[in-house]
């Protein structure tokens, strides 16, 4: 780009971000009866949509990261707030049936993860981050 140095935050946003779709891993990997079902049913299209979502997401934090696009920052941040919004949803809907099909430590760790990618979808917005977004053109 320019040769300006990427802001602390912005890389601590990309490592929360690494972080949390390790945390998704993980959760699949100790919640394997649950993947290995899902998998049994539609082998290639579950393997097709893991792969599928990774490279998305991998490609999702290069554009707002490395190539410091200012509309996928703003995305991030919106796609944050409506993933709380659905594990809100989720938490009533569940409330409400009494049948929770998921385990408690799913839950956890997808409420670990939504805080990780929120933290870093905010670090993004820092004072010392802003800057890294602007156009060259400024």
């Amino acid at each position: 780009m320019n040769g300006q140095t990427m802001p602390t935050n912005v890389r601590y946003s990309e490592r929360l971000t690494y972080a949390a779709m390790a945390i998704i891993f993980i959760n699949q990997m100790v919640n394997w009866d649950r993947t290995s079902r899902h998998f049994a049913e539609a082998p290639l299209a579950f393997t097709f949509l893991q792969i599928a979502f990774l490279c998305i997401q991998i490609f999702w934090v290069w554009l707002v990261v490395r190539r410091r696009t200012n509309w996928a920052r703003w995305m991030t941040l919106a796609a944050q707030f409506a993933m709380m919004f659905v594990i809100g949803f989720s938490f009533g809907f569940i409330a409400i049936k009494g049948n929770p099909e998921g385990t408690t430590l799913e839950l956890a760790f997808l409420i670990l993860s939504t805080l990780f990618y929120l933290l870093a979808a905010c670090l993004l917005f820092t004072r010392d981050a802003t800057p890294w977004f602007m156009s060259e053109r400024a």
